[in-house]
């Protein structure tokens, strides 16, 4: 039998560790995309402006958290003097300024170890910049300026030189596009495959692109769009829109999205989500990068100084992002790069698909309405109890070909199970893991056809990895924490971004043989491990149906998962309540009431803003698992439809 994701125990000590140990990095293009040592790459950086002025710790620190997170590119300043304090690797005529172009070449060293690329940025100058000596204040200053990067820059692959920051506004900042053209072939002259850009202030007009690609000559366009709410849903039609015009014009060149809005600049103040849109609408239009941008607080904002202030006094960058900054840090090197259409992200305790909450303006607005379908990729290889004909594909393909109906009532999530789930006998194996905790392929393949499925119909999957009776398979702990590992390794390298983890299901059953799987310190220890794994992944692990969830798994969880089985529906909303103090979304995935009594725990639920979750144990679970759309308890399913439709509320 074929297996898949070896990770093993050296990786789980790895995936807990930050930092990576690349060298020789190498940037590079391809047609309209970057390349990283001769593969398609999409940038997902962080503003790091005043990073010359950081004690060498803060910015190793620093970028072990970028690694971690999978941000591969920060953006310097080689002329910052903002807050009093000149940083510039350069002086106001280009001369090499000490020891601050030193310490370049060692943050860009420091990059390469890392697989990260280095934006240099130069500027004639602007607010931000308030050390009149660390503006670029003539052409000839200018192009010395250049030259002295290119040459001091030179043996490192790893970077590329913004030669104007924002060159198009009618400030200090100006830079015309015949003075672009000449300092982009002073450094061409000294370094041939160096890339350059200029960067733009606002949106674009297909004559200024048309300025750039065929008079400046730009290696790729880095426009920085407006600062508005509109910004971010309107990334994708203005990515669009370059390549449109590129075609026409004749050159077609990356587009990179190196500084967009950021909070604390305007009377818009961005969250989360709205990060979280624009690095997805640029990355599935075909853009080639996108930063999060930060920065010191304008108007009546108070908050860091971030990238623009990295003294010691203010501390490391990871240190002063605000707690909209961090999520976006922590999730957007995964989302962005997830292949599915269909990402999920949890924010100040609601559900959003796609960047827009679930169930906009009805009673479940915010919650995340599923079914519970462990047995969807049932197998059984014990030859003595598998049932008589039993197909594990025909079993799959049932399911899978009902799930817009499913989701056409309301449901928004599926619970998938990597060993199933009880199917009404004693003795199945049924598991997708190895003794060793490796994954079996066949196994995977079924539950990737339902991860893709509710994909195509904008839903998620809640993938849960042990259910008791089955984590026998696996001799010891260490073999648990290899499955956890690979289990999350698996939905990382797949790059899914639909998909939820769930370490173990009612762990504290006795079913379960491992003390691991059925303690609660043993289910926080694998939902850490999941997380450091996969960074950026939502993990939890259900409790038994009694709708209640042990503190540690509670403190440890991205959101707390309970079951309802044993619960009265008159119970619901106090169960709820007891968990409110951990100020987490809270998801039933499991309530086995059927018909009018399952449609009253539905309403009790979402009337004290818990998800809910169906399951229907005879029909979906036991065998011979039956898949009729809404007609499995239309009872129910008309009153999901109506708690996820639009109303008056």
């Amino acid at each position: 039998m074929r297996q898949v994701h070896h990770v093993g125990r050296c990786f789980i000590m790895a995936a807990m560790m930050a930092g990576g140990t690349a060298s020789a990095t190498t940037l590079g293009i391809e047609g309209t995309a970057f390349t990283v040592d001769d593969k398609p790459a999409f940038l997902v950086g962080m503003s790091y402006y005043g990073g010359l002025g950081a004690p060498e710790s803060f910015i190793e620190a620093d970028f072990d958290d970028l690694t971690l997170r999978g941000f591969n590119w920060v953006r310097v300043w080689a002329t910052w003097g903002a807050h009093d304090r000149n940083v510039s690797a350069v002086d106001s005529q280009g001369a090499a300024r000490e020891p601050f172009l030193g310490k370049l070449k060692w943050l860009i060293e420091q990059a390469d170890k890392r697989g990260i690329i280095v934006d240099v940025t130069l500027s004639r100058g602007n607010g931000a910049v308030s050390q009149e000596s660390a503006r670029l204040t003539s052409q000839a200053g200018h192009l010395r300026a250049v030259e002295t990067l290119a040459r001091a820059l030179k043996p490192h692959r790893n970077l590329y030189i913004d030669v104007g920051n924002e060159r198009n506004i009618r400030d200090p900042r100006f830079v015309s596009h015949e003075q672009i053209k000449a300092l982009r072939d002073r450094i061409k002259d000294i370094d041939p495959e160096r890339l350059v850009t200029a960067s733009y202030a606002g949106d674009m007009s297909r004559e200024e692109a048309e300025e750039y690609l065929l008079r400046s000559r730009v290696d790729f366009l880095s426009p920085h769009r407006p600062r508005n709410a509109k910004s971010p849903w309107e990334t994708a039609e203005k990515t669009g829109q370059f390549f449109s015009w590129m075609r026409e014009i004749g050159r077609a060149v990356p587009v990179h999205y190196q500084e967009p809005f950021r909070r604390d600049f305007s009377k818009w103040q961005p969250r989360a989500v709205d990060f979280l849109v624009d690095a997805r609408q640029a990355r599935e239009a075909g853009a080639a990068g996108w930063c999060l941008h930060n920065g010191s607080p304008r108007r009546d904002y108070q908050g860091a100084r971030r990238s623009f202030d990295l003294r010691k006094e203010q501390g490391r960058l990871f240190g002063q992002l605000d707690g909209d900054e961090h999520y976006v840090a922590d999730h957007v090197g995964r989302l962005v790069r997830a292949r599915t259409k269909t990402w999920l992200a949890l924010m100040d305790g609601r559900w959003h698909i796609n960047g827009r909450v679930t169930y906009p303006d009805a009673k479940a607005e915010g919650l995340l309405m599923n079914v519970r379908m462990v047995n969807s990729v049932f197998e059984d290889r014990n030859d003595q109890t598998r049932p008589d004909g039993f197909d594990s594909d025909r079993n799959t393909d049932a399911f899978v070909a009902q799930i817009p109906d499913y989701v056409a009532h309301g449901m928004r999530a599926f619970t998938i199970f990597l060993q199933g789930g009880m199917p009404g006998y004693e003795g199945a194996i049924n598991s997708a893991f190895t003794p060793g905790g490796e994954l079996r392929e066949s196994y995977m393949n079924r539950v990737q056809r339902v991860i893709e499925a509710a994909d195509a119909a904008g839903a998620a999957v809640i993938l849960g990895c042990y259910y008791q009776r089955q984590d026998q398979i696996l001799p010891d702990a260490d073999a648990v924490r290899t499955g956890v590992a690979n289990a999350a390794h698996w939905i990382l390298e797949n790059r899914l971004g639909n998909v939820l983890l769930e370490i173990a299901n009612e762990y504290p059953h006795k079913g379960f043989d491992h003390d691991i799987l059925k303690t609660p310190d043993g289910i926080a220890e694998l939902i850490r491990l999941a997380k450091a794994t996969a960074p950026g992944l939502l993990v939890s692990a259900s409790g038994i149906g009694n709708g209640k969830c042990d503190k540690e798994v509670a403190e440890a969880a991205d959101f707390i998962l309970i079951h309802f089985n044993g619960v009265p529906v008159e119970q619901i909303p106090s169960r709820v309540e007891a968990l409110g103090g951990y100020e987490k979304a809270i998801v039933c995935n499991e309530d086995q009431k059927v018909e009018e009594v399952a449609a009253r725990a539905a309403e009790a639920s979402v009337a004290a803003e818990c998800s809910w979750g169906l399951m229907l144990e005879k029909i979906n679970q036991n065998v011979a698992f039956e898949f009729n759309g809404h007609k499995d308890d239309p009872v129910v399913y008309a009153t999901l439809k109506g708690l996820t439709t639009p109303s008056e509320r």
